[in-house]
């Protein structure tokens, strides 16, 4: 069973109407893979789900100072980042990158993560949450994708996820009625309630498999432990053993809801990336801003327009240039290990090696859910077709192509489907309304819509 974690806070009662799959616990705190003390005998992930309660409330954001009361701008952007994370360092980020075993035996005040995301579901294909540091397991990329900086073996990023106080009221919110002593939890989202509050913090950072050694960039980079199961190119290895595996962190992306910098979307996407040569005395010092992104700039049409200059979206020219490689569409913000391009795919009747497909904000702004379907309602890429190889992508820079990069606000989804209900740019909050769905026996309006998802997981690999 799942390692859990006592809690003397209990949900009030459900007051949603809604089905209770016993076969899954959204409580657990891992995927049960308990790694032997042979192995691994330091802390494990604690699991913190008591999500403050109220109406929302001013909060400080001390990082809007840069900005003087006006929006983002590339001018202003890096200023912008550092002032972020200035403010998340002051609240336990930098140990939580730095420190592992401090952090998962220390408080982790003002931080929470997510319901229905401890088990693994596999009607989604969902592997859960594994049991050292709370990460999820992520992307796989062939070596062949960083062999100009030295990669010499083949990757897969494993992440982790937290809220701060602000973002995760919304998450109390949504499962107000969940009860950890009955296992009851159903979600509610139809009126408004995955709507985030005016500063909501998320933080997502990720490390790899490689070590220095195999992949250099990485050298003096912040080493996490993981409990997984190996992989190879075509996903994880289901009948191998888990293993307790070191990870070099390399990416650290910080999400915060702020309308003032970002008035068109309500968002900003923000990301740090590992620079071994950069000043400092640790690796925290050397997490340099990649780029951020506050909005889709739908006005310019990268495809038709290459050298036209997004307005909403900023790179550092000083970052390093392995971190450049997956930028998105236009060189849109991507992380290194978020797969903006895509290798391999159909575009009018041709394979197109390398299609820079996506960005932050064009993915999350996908995220909705239809209650009563386990449909995934928007795909994360415009793509016709993605449930085998080659995925059939349209035609960058048309119409269809274009609908991905609209700046939306967090409560009006992309899906034109009736009952379709925006999550606020939340990927993940959507994943486990999914597994919810999935584990609560929901009906898909799709007969293989899980079989699509589980191509989509495979290819997205890499």
């Amino acid at each position: 069973m799942p390692r859990r974690l006592s809690l003397s806070l209990i949900f009030v009662s459900i007051l949603s109407v809604g089905l209770h799959a016993s076969s899954i616990d959204p409580f657990a705190v891992n995927d049960g893979m308990i790694p032997p003390k042979s192995a691994y005998d330091g802390p494990l992930f604690p699991f913190h789900y008591n999500y403050p309660e109220g109406k929302e409330e001013p909060v400080s954001m001390p990082w809007q100072k840069v900005l003087g009361g006006k929006p983002l701008t590339p001018e202003n952007a890096q200023a912008y980042i550092l002032a972020l994370k200035a403010y998340v360092a002051t609240k336990g980020m930098k140990t939580f990158l730095m420190e592992p075993e401090k952090w998962n035996t220390g408080p982790q005040t003002g931080w929470y993560s997510m319901l229905w995301a401890g088990e693994a579901v596999e009607a989604t294909d969902w592997e859960g949450r594994e049991a050292i540091y709370g990460t999820y397991t992520g992307q796989i990329m062939a070596k062949a994708v960083y062999a100009d900086y030295g990669l010499t073996v083949d990757i897969r990023n494993h992440a982790a996820i937290y809220y701060d106080d602000v973002a995760a009221r919304t998450l109390g919110r949504v499962w107000k009625g969940c009860d950890p002593k009955t296992g009851q939890c159903v979600p509610r989202v139809s009126k408004g309630e995955a709507q985030f509050d005016e500063g909501a913090i998320v933080v997502k950072s990720a490390g790899v498999t490689a070590t220095p050694e195999q992949w250099p960039v990485l050298e003096g980079a912040a080493k996490w432990q993981i409990y997984r199961k190996p992989f190879d190119l075509n996903g994880t290895i289901e009948k191998a053993q888990p293993q307790v595996t070191d990870i070099r962190v390399g990416i650290f992306d910080i999400i915060v809801k702020d309308s003032v910098a970002a008035p068109e979307t309500g968002w900003v996407f923000a990301t740090l990336v590992y620079d071994k040569d950069a000043p400092g005395k640790d690796a925290w010092d050397r997490m340099v801003p990649l780029g951020a992104m506050w909005g889709n700039d739908p006005e310019v049409n990268s495809a038709k327009n290459p050298k036209m200059p997004l307005q909403e979206n900023y790179i550092n020219p000083k970052a390093p240039a392995y971190a450049k490689v997956t930028l998105g569409y236009g060189e849109r913000l991507s992380g290194p290990f978020d797969i903006a391009v895509k290798y391999n795919v159909e575009v009018d009747g041709k394979i197109v090696p390398a299609l820079r497909s996506s960005s932050c904000l064009s993915c999350h702004g996908t995220a909705s859910y239809i209650p009563g379907k386990s449909s995934m309602t928007t795909f994360f890429y415009p793509a016709k077709d993605h449930s085998g190889q080659p995925w059939v992508m349209y035609t960058p820079g048309s119409k269809e192509w274009n609908a991905w990069f609209q700046n939306r606000w967090g409560d009006e989804p992309q899906s034109s489907e009736k009952e379709a209900i925006a999550l606020d740019y939340s990927t993940f909050l959507e994943a486990v309304l999914m597994n919810y769905a999935a584990a609560s026996g929901e009906k898909s309006s799709d007969p293989k819509r899980f079989l699509k998802w589980k191509a989509y997981r495979t290819f997205h690999a890499h």
